[in-house]
């Protein structure tokens, strides 16, 4: 009997098809197939959450206990990055046994809260699950080892866990190392490595880096389940509405449901890269215009961002005064010739002498973008800057002042982020705003509010400047937040 036939004859122990015999699905087949190939020692898997992974894992354990993989005193190994983790496929493997463990004469079975084991008297053919702790390894000497998840196994011990059962397998002819799981966000990870040419058999499904996260031909690249698992395609349906609502849910998304290898939690990001180049492209100046303004001293950039909530166009512009020069500042702030490379773009540029004129910057602004219906502001420089407005004769609808803090400035954040997520915002293509949107983080207060951080916050580098950032952020958010509102009338900014 082969092992997809002994697959297939195994029954399906929990769900709605309880008592059916167990579908093995097109994508098993293929990696059941390759895996166990002849002259192939390794072998790596890597997909989404919840499309069967740790059924498979178990059927292939139950084959080597009474099935075709069953070798005369052999062991099979199942990790997992707990051993609590690991008895999950150890009850897998007892359910898919059934009524033959009750045979005392032919089964022994420990079940208790040290030990998850399953040997066969006769052959001596065993089961054994552990979670990834190199002290366990060793005396091991299996033939076949099932690592599980081995993204989530502890950093600090898990090169040491994997070396420990590498040497382990060594010591039986034939032996087989098979990893399964979601991939690492770390590209440097042992399973990443095998993911990557590293094993003898390798397959990953994975949506792409660019593509569109709540489509579903992009869930089915990383979800080769999808189609014959309802409850896993409305599972995935109710996480993507969560994270296009709260984009603070979108790294769990992203990792666990389109498996791209990214972190499993929000990271200090304002926004990540791959999210500002997939919403990049041309937007038509149309309807009114918001600016988004943030004023620096004689050592940050200022920046005014135009935002057309009409459209979606995102463009910005700031400027540094002229001492120190662009060059000398580069080398200052650790960016080298970025500050030139957007002068030379037109996206930077230099006025005053040892600080950034408000009006200069405002006038450049307006000839730009045009007359803004609305000027938003943090707080800082509010009064320098209604003046620098009158000076410039620029007399928009309304003014508004914006707090820095978790309040209005966690506010700004959100509503920014679900604008980029949602597609309302069109950024044009620009090396300023991709440098400013690369260096800013957020700081995360113990009630997960996010704000743009300051200074050394969230990891922000001390000299990074994402002024243009600040302002984009002011800009997007205040139209964003305008839209959202149910008016009869059309809309009106509050007058400060």
């Amino acid at each position: 009997m082969s092992v997809l036939a002994y697959l297939s004859a195994l029954p399906v122990t929990q769900g709605r098809r309880a008592g059916e015999a167990f579908r093995v699905l097109p994508w098993q087949r293929r990696f059941v197939r390759g895996a166990f190939a002849a002259r192939v020692a390794t072998a790596a898997l890597s997909v989404a959450r919840a499309n069967g992974k740790t059924t498979l894992t178990a059927g292939v354990g139950a084959a080597t206990l009474d099935g075709p993989l069953a070798v005369p005193r052999g062991e099979t190994v199942i990790v997992a990055s707990s051993f609590e983790q690991a008895r999950i496929a150890f009850e897998h493997i007892a359910a898919f046994m059934g009524d033959k463990l009750e045979d005392k004469r032919r089964w022994r079975v420990w079940d208790t809260a040290q030990q998850a084991r399953i040997e066969c008297k006769q052959t001596g053919a065993r089961v054994r699950c552990i979670g990834s702790d190199p002290r366990r390894a060793h005396g091991l000497a299996p033939t076949l080892v099932l690592a599980d998840e081995p993204a989530q196994w502890p950093p600090s011990t898990a090169e040491a866990m994997v070396a420990a059962l590498r040497t382990a397998a060594g010591k039986q002819p034939a032996s087989r190392f098979v990893a399964l799981g979601t991939r690492p966000a770390d590209p440097a990870h042992w399973f990443a490595r095998m993911l990557d040419g590293g094993a003898d058999y390798a397959q990953c499904h994975a949506a792409g880096p660019d593509d569109p996260p709540f489509q579903r031909r992009t869930w089915a690249k990383a979800n080769p389940s999808l189609a014959h698992m309802p409850d896993l395609l409305a599972a995935i349906r109710g996480e993507a509405a969560e994270a296009r609502r709260d984009p603070a849910m979108l790294a769990a998304f992203a990792a666990l449901r389109l498996n791209q290898g990214t972190s499993d939690t929000e990271q200090a990001m304002l926004l990540d890269a791959g999210t500002w180049a997939h919403i990049e492209g041309e937007a038509a100046r149309e309807g009114p215009c918001i600016w988004g303004v943030d004023l620096g001293g004689s050592a940050a950039q200022s920046a005014v961002a135009g935002y057309w909530p009409q459209t979606g166009r995102l463009e910005a512009l700031a400027a540094f005064p002229r001492e120190p020069n662009l060059a000398e500042r580069g080398l200052r702030d650790g960016v080298g010739r970025l500050y030139l490379d957007c002068e030379r773009r037109g996206e930077l540029v230099c006025l005053g002498a040892r600080s950034v004129p408000v009006a200069a910057i405002l006038a450049l602004a307006l000839e730009r973008f045009g007359r803004p219906v609305a000027v938003v502001s943090d707080r800082w420089r509010e009064a320098e800057l209604r003046d620098a407005l009158d000076a410039a004769h620029i007399p928009p609808a309304a003014v508004e002042a914006r707090g820095q803090g978790f309040l209005d400035g966690g506010e700004d954040v959100r509503a920014f982020r679900r604008a980029c997520l949602e597609s309302r915002v069109t950024p044009l293509p620009s090396l300023l705003l991709r440098a400013a949107m690369a260096e800013a983080r957020v700081a995360v207060d113990a009630a997960a509010n996010s704000k743009l951080a300051k200074n050394a916050q969230g990891g922000r580098r001390a000299r990074a400047r994402d002024d243009a950032a600040a302002a984009a952020i002011l800009a997007v958010s205040a139209g964003y937040r305008q839209a959202a509102k149910p008016m009869r009338r059309a809309p009106r900014f509050f007058v400060a």
